[in-house]
């Protein structure tokens, strides 16, 4: 048999990677142009009455009445007898009106969440966009989301290309260096949210430039007295927020790098998404053992000693198929972790993968046409764990009230 011979090996120059680069970020912008025709950007979901009233726990009678009352809003109805459509802001506020969910206080901070995992592919970035979009449609919250990864996953989530869109000011970048970077003097990310199509849910993007972050901030921590904590630096930041927000969602980078370390540190909670294969099992017993010596190695750092501790933690089986592998690596997570695994369980469905191909969550398609069942059987999960989340976040802030009377 005659071998092939392979073509004589060519060097790779710094110009052909910044070609790859250019390439690979014009195919980027042509795919995302494409998925999100007519116009490059994304647009609300659009619900049905009958979404409306599962959404508000109420049946069509019920719907009826608090219809002619007149006092919420009437939505659209092409002609006559067809099912009226409302948009995202006038669902919301039938939920309001409807579920009524506890409100916070106005003397009362929002809630830090970060989302993390040093492996990739366990559905951080997916699971933080639902549970931030899931917060404003079903229990009426502010939300902010706040994207730490430079591939700017959850930023494509919201239509926008990181690389072509944001530049470094538009980032956290200006609270991380404000001298060495060029940008602006920020003591706070007040400057930072960006509206976002989905109602109540702003954003702070992420870009590549995110990068620099690794070598700006172990610079300060030579430059400034030895006393400076690289690891706040987010927290503070974010303080100012809290007032405006009932949650800010983090979603972080698949590594153990100084913008997580800072997202682990400014966090109240914390949910670690795990798929349960062997690999990400073994990466998980490595993502505590770092976290703890973080924690612990910060100690001699702060007044009196005092550790960094989470109002909850939360490990979420995420991608869950149904095979006998899977599910004897959900029994090792359970005895392992006990009850710190949350109860919800987000299956692998082809439906998930589909919205994620088409820069979608399952919250972007309640007009989905498909099987009622596929789509019930991923969204149930999701809409389950935002409601635990926000219920427990709400019995925090209830105990923070007695604290205070």
């Amino acid at each position: 048999m005659k071998l092939a011979i392979a073509p004589p090996p060519q060097r790779v120059t710094a110009d052909d990677l910044i070609n790859m680069a250019e390439r690979a970020s014009a195919m980027l912008k042509l795919i995302r142009d494409s998925m999100l025709q007519p116009e490059p950007r994304k647009e609300p979901p659009v619900f049905t009455s009958n979404k409306v009233q599962a959404l508000c726990g109420i049946d069509k009678t019920k719907f009826s009445t608090l219809l002619k009352a007149g006092k919420l809003p009437q939505g659209e109805q092409e002609s006559k007898g067809r099912m009226r459509r409302f948009t995202l802001a006038e669902t919301i506020e039938w939920v309001d009106a409807t579920v009524k969910p506890l409100k916070r206080r106005k003397k009362q901070k929002g809630k830090i969440i970060t989302v993390a995992n040093f492996k990739g592919g366990v559905t951080k970035t997916t699971t933080g966009m639902n549970l931030a979009q899931g917060l404003t449609l079903r229990r009426c919250r502010r939300v902010l989301h706040v994207d730490l990864d430079p591939q700017g996953s959850s930023t494509v989530l919201y239509g926008i290309n990181p690389n072509a869109e944001i530049a470094p000011s538009e980032t956290v970048l200006p609270v991380i260096d404000r001298d060495d970077a060029g940008l602006p003097l920020q003591p706070n990310l007040l400057y930072a949210p960006q509206k976002t199509y989905w109602d109540n849910l702003d954003l702070i993007p992420a870009s590549s430039d995110l990068f620099n972050a690794e070598f700006m901030l172990p610079a300060q921590v030579h430059q400034k007295d030895a006393t400076f904590k690289f690891w706040e630096v987010l927290r503070t930041a974010l303080e100012p927020l809290l007032d405006e927000y009932d949650y800010i969602v983090i979603d972080t980078a698949p590594t153990l790098s100084y913008l997580t370390i800072n997202a682990l540190f400014a966090a109240d909670a914390m949910i670690v998404p795990i798929v349960p294969d062997v690999l990400s099992y073994s990466s998980m017993v490595q993502f505590w053992s770092l976290l703890s010596e973080l924690v612990t190695g910060m100690k001699s750092f702060t007044k009196g000693g005092e550790t960094k501790s989470f109002d909850s933690v939360d490990v979420l089986i995420s991608r869950m198929p149904n095979k006998p592998s899977a599910q004897l690596v959900n029994d090792w997570i359970r005895k392992t972790y006990g009850s710190y695994v949350n109860a919800v369980e987000i299956p692998e469905t082809e439906l998930a993968r589909t919205a994620s191909n088409d820069f979608k969550t399952i919250y972007d398609m309640p007009d989905y046409d498909g099987s009622p069942e596929a789509y019930r059987r991923i969204k149930e999960p999701y809409d389950k764990l935002v409601d635990f989340i926000d219920d427990r976040t709400c019995r925090f802030w209830a105990a923070e009230e007695f604290e205070v009377a």
